[in-house]
């Protein structure tokens, strides 16, 4: 029986903690992880990083997404995609083939502040302000996300409200 691969998704530095924690308890159990910041991970020499990650998610059967505070690297920054967000992308695609389960966890202070942003811009709503105003408002950076409109997008694509929404009201998903 072929050992289960989990491919570990996140920005780094702010959880490099639960990165080890989370691949030491599922290498204990059997699993293989791969995780970029171990010797372990498989990379190609005449390729970037950011390509190797995405390799190797195709050979996973499991990815797990932890989303917190920080952006990360840009994989098209042009385009604001973080190599986080096209790592999910590309787990999302691979999984409605139905060859990998995606599970999803995010820090419970972004939550938070994903929902107090959105409580803000319900009552900015309400009040009689220029719009320019209220857009700097509903904007203004934040002591707990280095970018919170990224990371409020970034959860926002991945609970999939949008496609959730689509498919109640035609009562199925495509």
């Amino acid at each position: 029986m072929q050992k289960p691969r989990f491919f570990l998704s996140s920005t780094i530095y702010d959880f490099k903690d639960l990165r080890s924690a989370i691949k030491y308890y599922l290498e204990q159990q059997g699993c293989l992880v791969s995780a970029s910041e171990y010797p372990d991970f498989k990379i190609s020499a005449n390729k970037h990083s950011y390509d190797s990650c995405l390799d190797n998610i195709k050979s996973s059967d499991y990815f797990i997404l932890l989303i917190g505070t920080r952006v990360g690297g840009w994989y098209d920054k042009d385009s604001r995609i973080s190599i986080t967000q096209k790592e999910y992308q590309t787990a999302y695609e691979l999984h409605r083939q139905g060859s990998i389960k995606i599970l999803a966890f995010v820090r419970s202070e972004i939550w938070e502040h994903r929902e107090n942003r959105s409580e803000l811009k319900r009552y900015l709503r309400t009040i009689d302000l220029p719009p320019d105003t209220k857009s700097s408002i509903e904007r203004h950076p934040s002591k707990i996300c280095d970018d919170s409109d990224f990371i409020i997008n970034f959860i926002n694509e991945v609970s999939r409200n949008a496609e959730t929404t689509k498919a109640i009201s035609q009562g199925h998903l495509e």
